[in-house]
């Protein structure tokens, strides 16, 4: 989506009159810079050269959703707290068509999780463990969530017994806490090699059919990686490369 689109898109959103629709979505941005530090730079990067441009004014702590869409309607000139509302909820959704899933992905999880409220009902992403574990369940076609847990706790507890605890700490602060919470962290950098890898997770996850357990583990690491794209591939750089290439799915 490129800038006109996106102007052309917040208009849709905001009732007719508004006169600086630009306006509302360069402080969309702004905020969300403000809000979500950390990612602010991968933010701009992956947006218009017009909304590339605007920094925020620096690093604050995630705000309330309701003080969060005050602060957009402070800086876009919103004439009170509904008129806030509306310019906030508009450029937030209008910004959030306009970014790749991925990075998207990564700016929920820097902010509450009552943020993801403030996507349109069709974008199916949430910064929710509950949410990881669902597409973790959809792809292997569990019958519910908890054999998901399961499957996604073996997978992360033998990988991180196999990598480094720099790289533990990496991927577990990329996901969210709930799910960050099921690697197993008491042993680090052991030898490992395909079957030995897989039967680990087979005995902890009750999956027993080898097949079952390649798929299902590729399919874990296929989620983590959509989810967490930086820190999953490098955790997947210090496996062997015969894991690694499982875990990626050739």
């Amino acid at each position: 989506m490129d800038y006109e689109e996106m102007v052309t898109a917040l208009r849709r959103h905001l009732e007719p009159g508004v006169p600086n629709p630009e306006t509302v979505l360069a402080a969309t941005v702004q905020a969300l810079g403000e809000s979500a530090w950390n990612v602010a730079a991968e933010l701009r990067a992956h947006l218009p050269r017009q909304l590339g441009e605007v920094q925020p004014a620096g690093p604050g702590e995630p705000l309330s959703v309701d003080a969060f869409l005050d602060r957009i309607g402070q800086l876009s000139g919103a004439q009170d707290s509904e008129q806030a509302q509306e310019y906030g909820r508009a450029g937030v959704a209008v910004v959030s068509q306009a970014l790749p899933a991925v990075q998207l992905r990564r700016l929920l999880h820097e902010l509450p999780e009552d943020y993801a409220t403030l996507l349109p009902s069709d974008s199916g992403l949430s910064a929710t463990a509950d949410t990881l574990l669902a597409e973790v369940r959809r792809r292997v076609a569990f019958d519910d969530t908890e054999q998901a847990r399961q499957l996604t706790q073996a997978v992360l507890g033998v990988t991180a017994q196999a990598v480094s605890q720099g790289e533990v700490d990496r991927l577990t602060g990329a996901l969210p806490p709930e799910i960050g919470a099921l690697l197993d962290t008491r042993e680090f950098a052991q030898h490992t090699d395909t079957d030995r890898f897989l039967a680990e997770i087979a005995r902890r996850s009750d999956v027993t059919e080898p097949d079952l357990v390649r798929d299902h583990t590729a399919a874990v690491f296929n989620v983590l990686g959509e989810w967490a794209p930086e820190e999953t591939a490098d955790t997947l750089d210090q496996l062997p490369k015969p894991v690694a290439a499982l875990a990626r799915g050739r």
